[in-house]
């Protein structure tokens, strides 16, 4: 049996790094247990090299095989990799072992986590979208704060503020696109018609490094986002766990793999694999935070509680792409120099389509289109390579998310035989959901003259269950929790020594970003739980 510090914190990615700050702001000992499964190191040979230039000196062999494995499709893109790698998602053990029958999300036990590939995209929720919480948006401030203390944010004082709060006094500058800024333009001369109808927008807010400040590079705009940045600019919780590494008081110890936790009455028992020979190896702790992500997360509280064929329910926020085609055409739409995450937040507060907001993240052109384009007309692409740049021209695409109330959700059970153990999933219907994707839909084509672009809704695509990992909630917190529930500082029911730190502790899934609340919820549970 090994010792632990009195605190360890269980996963490397955004909760995990965020809870991980609140006890070390306390000057307290802290150990990272995580499995800390990194990018191949042939790969990170050519971001390095990449990184040391400006994206006009890169060759384009090097930027080929950061590109691999991406694809897109009419539907989308099926799985988004890291510099051509799948190392996010891996689980060389099978130590998951996850069924899933039509489900799109997946768990990490990278080191960062689901970070390394996440769109950077971030909002606060607002109190109208946490009712059924035992937490305020108010007793959440001074934990986004202290989020955007170590996680930067690129973005601008517009008419968003009004709805959500920036909680930092220096949002960085970010250039946008200029099919972004034309739209921005024809918004804001719209905004009073709009505003009176529900409609609120502004620049995107993104997790990303758009300054060079302290040592750290800035964006070059090289367009290479979707595929991974050479320099590093979104946020990686990776980069926080390397910064926190030069603190005494923190531990990180990859390569290890948590099957269950059990609780005594003045310590945590840790049992967990060494996933270098594949040992089993055990740790002692006075607490424990569970950050490894709702899959993850799920299936360790449930083997820990011995809750085995218990149905739980993951709440999902559903995800769908939806094209919008502008009025206007942009000349060079894809010349200019860009960054390729979302650019514009479109947010739709109409009580006719949803109690609690909708959530939309616009894009602009980048080479993943042209892939879309190639899948869907094959052979036929060199005869209307005209009229597909014409249309791309005027061509946004909407991400859109619904709240988890109106939207499907995902049964997730853990089942036993012998010494094996698989948590199987299953999507459930909302039949909801489609309604209000019409209504959406029809919200946005009766504004189009203010919009200056009509949805093309035939072309509207919902993500799978999962699919835009906006997930959580299997052990939601309540003010008087029972069987497999938890209280607000996220100790399941039963137990007095084990915290969850993630989204598996949602009440429920507002439409805006997961991410951020996410990791504010995680710094004030770790801030709390101490004061005990």
């Amino acid at each position: 049996m090994s010792a632990c510090n009195s605190y360890v914190v269980l996963g490397s990615g955004p909760t995990g790094v965020s809870c991980a700050a609140a006890l070390l702001k306390k000057g307290l000992p802290v150990t990272m247990l995580d499995p800390g499964i990194e990018l191949e190191p042939e790969r990170r040979a050519v971001v390095r090299e990449l990184a040391k230039i400006e994206p006009s000196a890169w060759n384009t062999r090097s930027l080929a095989k950061l590109k691999e494995n991406m694809t897109a499709s009419g539907k989308g893109i099926p799985l988004k990799y890291a510099y051509g790698s799948d190392f996010p998602y891996r689980d060389p053990g099978n130590d998951q072992a996850i069924k899933s029958t039509n489900v799109g999300i997946m768990p990490s036990l990278a080191k960062g986590g689901l970070s390394n590939v996440w769109g950077s995209a971030i909002l606060p929720f607002r109190q109208d979208d946490m009712r059924d919480w035992p937490v305020t948006a108010s007793q959440l401030a001074e934990h986004y704060r202290s989020v955007f203390q170590f996680m930067p944010l690129a973005g601008r004082r517009d008419g968003l503020e009004q709805w959500f709060d920036l909680y930092t006094d220096r949002p960085q500058p970010l250039d946008l696109s200029p099919q972004a800024e034309a739209f921005l333009n024809d918004l804001q001369a719209a905004q009073p018609e709009l505003a009176a109808g529900g409609l609120h927008f502004g620049a995107s807010r993104l997790a990303l490094q758009s300054e060079q400040r302290n040592g750290w590079a800035g964006c070059r705009y090289c367009g290479q986002c979707m595929y991974g940045c050479p320099y590093e600019v979104p946020y990686n919780s990776a980069a926080t766990v390397e910064h926190f590494r030069s603190n005494p008081n923190f531990d990180y110890r990859p390569g290890v793999f948590v099957r269950r936790l059990k609780e005594s009455s003045s310590t945590v028992q840790i049992d967990a694999l060494d996933l270098s020979n594949r040992d089993a190896i055990t740790f002692t702790a006075g607490r424990v935070f569970v950050a490894c992500g709702v899959l993850s997360t799920t299936r360790l509280i449930a083997a820990s509680l011995e809750a085995f064929d218990q149905p739980l329910t993951l709440h999902d926020s559903q995800y769908f792409l939806l094209p919008l085609l502008r009025y206007r055409k942009v000349q060079d739409f894809d010349k200019a120099k860009s960054h390729t995450l979302a650019q514009v937040f479109l947010e739709i507060f109409d009580k006719a389509i949803a109690d609690s907001g909708i959530h939309l993240q616009i894009y602009t052109y980048n080479d993943l289109f042209d892939s879309a384009l190639r899948s869907m007309f094959g052979p036929l692409m060199p005869l209307i390579n005209g009229p597909a740049r014409a249309m791309m021209s005027r061509m946004l695409l909407i991400q859109g998310y619904l709240p988890s109330g109106l939207s499907p959700s995902i049964s997730a059970v853990l089942s036993r035989k012998g010494d094996h153990e698989e948590l199987q999933l299953e999507p459930i219907a909302n039949p909801t959901t489609q309604r209000t994707l019409r209504r959406v839909i029809n919200k946005l084509t009766e504004n189009r003259h203010l919009l200056r672009a009509v949805p093309i809704s035939w072309m509207v695509k919902p993500g799978t269950p999962g699919r835009g990992f906006h997930v959580g909630g299997s052990f939601p917190m309540r003010a008087t929790p029972g069987p497999l529930e938890c209280d607000r500082l996220g100790r399941p029911y039963g137990l007095d020594r084990v915290h969850i730190a993630d989204a598996t502790n949602f009440p429920s899934i507002p439409a805006t970003t997961i991410t951020l609340t996410a990791m504010a919820n995680a710094h004030r549970i770790g801030s709390e739980a101490v004061e005990l």
